[in-house]
């Protein structure tokens, strides 16, 4: 079977998901290919199971995967899983604005997946998890993986609630998110143990972060708040609000 697995990941908990699924159906023998959109990637035409995935902002997927869904899935009568990673499962929505999406496109959604994963994003209000709690999340995840993929290799997944009510709204959350980011990304900044290595400038996925003359960091207004440039820093050199936070890097969880 041939497949592609389409994501976005800001911090890796996205991307974990793909590569865990693609791995396993490797292993299978099907022919698989694991693309993240910030490649812009090509659907093969004649894929036989598509799998779209990313973090929940706002209750919904970001804007930008939104969007790349709609400008470049093109319509095609094959089988499709979505999925969304997140830190809790009660406003765990995008799943149900890229079903609708990509069913109007003629795909037949197998499964709604979400997968509850370690928070990224831990300002104010949110606190970080804690070592235990993300290995819980990591090990429960990996169950819940091996059932989807035990039922890809079946053929026997089936999806009881097709139904996708209040996605227009959902998908406004989205845009509105979106716009918050921006005045989020205004508040980070580098501070002096920034070794200029350019790697927060280089991953940004929106060519939000650049050089000045004198290569000082600068933070523009494009920001879409998904914290890679937090957390990949080598230096941990980048701070919201002036203030320090401790990283988080899903491959310290991971064999």
């Amino acid at each position: 079977m041939k497949v592609n697995i389409i994501h976005f990941s800001g911090t890796g908990n996205s991307e974990y998901i793909a590569k865990y699924i693609g791995e396993k159906l490797k292993d299978n023998g099907d022919k698989v290919k694991i693309e993240s959109i910030d490649k812009n990637p090509k659907i093969d035409e004649d894929v036989e199971l598509l799998i779209i995935g990313g973090p929940i902002y706002a209750s919904n997927v970001p804007e930008k995967l939104i969007r790349w869904v709609l400008r470049n899935v093109e319509n095609k009568n094959a089988n499709c899983i979505v999925y969304s990673t997140s830190a809790g499962l009660i406003n765990a929505h995008g799943v149900d604005s890229l079903a609708k999406k990509l069913n109007k496109k003629g795909y037949n959604i197998l499964a709604k997946e979400t997968y509850v994963m370690p928070r990224n994003f831990y300002f104010g209000k949110y606190p970080k998890n804690t070592k235990k709690e993300v290995e819980d999340m990591i090990n429960n995840t990996n169950k819940q993986l091996d059932i989807l993929v035990d039922k890809i290799k079946k053929e026997s997944l089936s999806l009881e609630n097709m139904e996708n009510k209040g996605v227009l709204g959902k998908d406004l959350l989205a845009e509105t998110f979106s716009i918050m980011a921006k005045f989020i990304g205004k508040n980070l900044s580098a501070d002096e143990n920034c070794i200029k290595c350019g790697l927060c400038v280089k991953n940004c996925p929106q060519n939000n972060i650049r050089f000045e003359k004198d290569k000082t960091i600068k933070f523009d207004n494009k920001c879409m708040a998904c914290m890679k440039c937090i957390h990949s820093c080598p230096k941990n050199a980048i701070n919201y609000k002036n203030k320090k936070y401790e990283q988080y890097n899903i491959n310290e969880y991971i064999e």
